[in-house]
């Protein structure tokens, strides 16, 4: 069904970089894009306890039958002694995401209470779980990832696994190119007649040249490309519910993988429950307060001072630390200052020290000898205090607070898609991608590192991800973080307090919080398997981060199929396949001449025909022998060279070369964005702006 009125089109109707946030982020927007000034886009600051528990529950929650066994007392009893003696150095590492702090070296991340609370919660996601079929995951206040293992009604996927091996889907090729490809304002390309009626159609929408003015919006004018946008598919609610394309895949070919489309169609309706949950779901307790784990940053910085939020000194501890590992190393300077504090400065440590046993006159007044050895033993046992004291702050664990008491929660939706935007229907963005792995090459090491999805021509405000396939390869997983606040005002009263209190802070909430490069402003929030079968789903203020994988039995091939659904801000209708007319030459060309065995040359001359092959057609059409020897040329050769030169194809649509071309400089620009976008994301927290 076609919107109630006629949309407008950021970069025709609309400037290029138009945006629009007004009203409550989840109900009257979406938050577009995981970029710093982008309204809802920063997460709060966490406790690495919280995360700890946010990795451990997505991993009991990919146990089998977990929804089950989570009210088996039994076997939640061994869970309990599995997460209460687990090495935690690697989730620990997990939690930093590069960030080099000393790990807790008796306080475990998670502790009884801790795991405690993690079953409270897992048992009200079960009863959610047994619902839908869908896990609220890594979740924290609005922000959340949603995964779901079974799809009910399982597609079936076979007629595209051969596909996928051989013709892969990029929205990178044959993009919307301004001042390039055909526009037509409305929406009447559709799936079937996409090919054979629509190429070449409609006029183009010229490239905006103009100097990007930056009004001192955080949303940079960088963040917008002038040239390129990758195309939706445009998709209409049915009367069930369901959803159907009104228009084609960019390239995927309509009429040779309809059986496809189908799929796809299905694949979505699965998203859409989730994209539901991600974008606008939350956990909220029975008043409909959002739940919380735990205390703010503030709460816990403010509300504790040196004595209650480090473990206290403990001599044995301390002596049995440097009895495995050695003496604990110390800072002289900070020594010195000590000492000069309380009462012994240079002069007066030199002379207790040294070897004399005479009476010194100094400034008026005299020492005798047992004066001198009081004062030594004072200045001895004073120093003894403070090199312990300095060695336990090395080696010390700050007190990790316990979770709140857990409140039985549910899970709230606060719109949905179909209910949204049941008239004006969904766009759609489709990646299909295989990583295939061989004995010659059977490591993938993944070299794009945390990045976001777009840019924000393409309005992109969720992602959903279905792992189609995958065979012999080891476990691969997708890491989330989202921005924090660098600003962090409840703590500037602690920065120019106690620095001991400060520090403390940081080693709860997991970073530096002064400046340097273990401060930047991002929160980890875990990672999540990304087996087959599973559908995972989540809003695009998450970056997100592929780990690498390798084959398992290293003499035989394997690989890793997943389809990549962006869903479109609905609020803001784009540019989609629905304007824009197959630009592929390859598709026209075997729609007018056919391809192999059926291909002919209709009511074309030879000459000409022979002149299409030349400058690309062979490809799409794959003339046979019997068909070649038909080609006599009728023209005198000064008139072939003089067309060859000219060109005969149509200037509307493009070769294959020239879409590489494109894709390549597209690639090129967004790596570069994605270079400005991260030492964005990496600011440090800085307490010294604005005071």
């Amino acid at each position: 069904m076609p919107p109630t009125e006629p949309p407008e089109y950021p970069g025709v109707d609309l400037p290029l970089r138009f945006l629009e946030q007004e009203g409550v982020a989840g109900v009257d927007f979406y938050r577009v894009g995981c970029f710093r000034g982008i309204l809802g886009a920063e997460s709060e600051l966490l406790q690495v306890r919280e995360v700890a528990m946010m990795i451990l529950m997505d991993r009991l929650t990919d146990k089998p039958n977990w929804h089950v066994d989570v009210f088996d007392d039994a076997i939640v009893a061994r869970w309990r002694d599995e997460a209460l003696s687990q090495d935690e150095r690697p989730m620990y590492r997990e939690i930093l995401d590069g960030k080099e702090l000393p790990m807790p070296k008796r306080t475990r991340l998670i502790s009884p209470e801790a795991f405690d609370y993690c079953i409270a919660e897992l048992r009200d996601k079960a009863a959610y779980f047994g619902e839908t079929g869908m896990i609220f995951t890594l979740n924290c206040q609005q922000n959340t990832a949603i995964k779901a293992d079974s799809l009910g009604t399982e597609p079936e996927w076979h007629p595209w696994t051969n596909f996928m091996v051989q013709d892969l889907v990029h929205p990178s090729m044959y993009p919307f190119v301004y001042g390039r490809t055909r526009f037509i304002e409305d929406e009447v390309v559709g799936v079937t007649d996409a090919i054979d009626r629509w190429p070449g159609k409609g006029e183009v929408v010229p490239k905006d040249n103009g100097r990007p003015y930056d009004d001192g919006r955080q949303v940079k004018p960088t963040y917008w490309s002038k040239t390129y946008q990758w195309l939706p598919a445009n998709l209409a609610f049915q009367e069930d519910g369901t959803v159907r394309f009104t228009s084609y895949i960019n390239n995927l070919h309509p009429k040779k993988y309809p059986a496809i489309y189908t799929l796809v169609e299905k694949l979505i309706d699965k998203a859409i429950p989730a994209w539901d949950r991600a974008l606008s779901g939350v956990a909220v307790d029975k008043r409909g307060r959002k739940q919380r784990r735990f205390c703010s940053v503030g709460t816990v910085c403010n509300h504790n001072d040196r004595n209650t939020i480090w473990e206290k000194f403990d001599a044995d501890v301390l002596a049995a630390s440097e009895a495995e590992s050695g003496s604990v190393e110390y800072d002289k300077d900070e020594l010195n200052e000590m000492l000069w504090n309380a009462g012994f400065d240079a002069e007066q440590i030199n002379e207790l020290e040294g070897a004399r046993l005479f009476v010194e006159h100094k400034q008026g007044w005299a020492r005798s000898r047992a004066e001198r050895e009081t004062k030594l033993a004072a200045y001895r046992a004073k120093r003894a205090q403070f090199v312990a004291e300095l060695k336990w702050r090395e080696i010390r664990d700050p007190i990790l607070p316990q979770p709140l008491e857990y409140k039985p929660v549910t899970y709230e939706v606060s719109q949905t898609l179909r209910g949204r935007f049941g008239d004006s229907g969904l766009q759609v963005i489709v990646k299909m991608t295989s990583i295939e792995l061989t004995p010659e090459k059977p490591d993938f090491r993944v070299h794009q590192g945390w990045h976001i999805d777009g840019q924000m021509n393409e309005h992109i405000v969720a992602t959903a991800l279905y792992y189609l396939d995958s065979e012999n390869v080891t476990p691969s997983y997708l890491s989330l973080r989202m921005a924090t606040n660098p600003d962090l005002k409840d703590l500037r009263s602690q920065r120019e307090g106690d620095w001991d209190v400060h520090r403390a802070c940081g080693r709860i909430f997991g970073t530096s919080l002064d400046s340097g490069p273990d401060a930047r402003a991002v929160q980890p929030y875990g990672s999540i398997e990304t087996r087959e079968g599973r559908l995972l789903a989540f809003p695009n203020v998450f970056q997100q981060r592929l780990s690498s994988f390798s084959l398992r039995d290293r003499t035989k091939p394997g690989h890793h199929r997943v389809i990549t659904l962006w869903l479109v801000d609905p609020h803001q209708r784009i540019i989609s396949t629905a304007n824009v007319p197959p630009q592929r030459f390859d598709w026209w060309a075997e729609a007018i001449f056919g391809s192999g065995p059926s291909a002919t040359l209709g009511d074309m001359a030879p000459d000409l025909f022979q002149l299409l092959l030349e400058q690309g057609a062979a490809k799409a059409v794959k003339p046979t022998e019997e068909l070649l020897k038909k080609l006599r040329c009728r023209l005198p050769a000064e008139i072939m060279e003089m067309i060859r030169r000219e060109g005969i194809l149509p200037d509307e649509l493009m070769k294959d070369e020239e879409a590489r071309r494109h894709r390549r400089a597209l690639m090129k620009e967004r790596s570069e964005f994605a270079r400005k976008n991260r030492s964005d994301w990496d600011r440090a927290y800085d307490f010294y702006r604005r005071y």
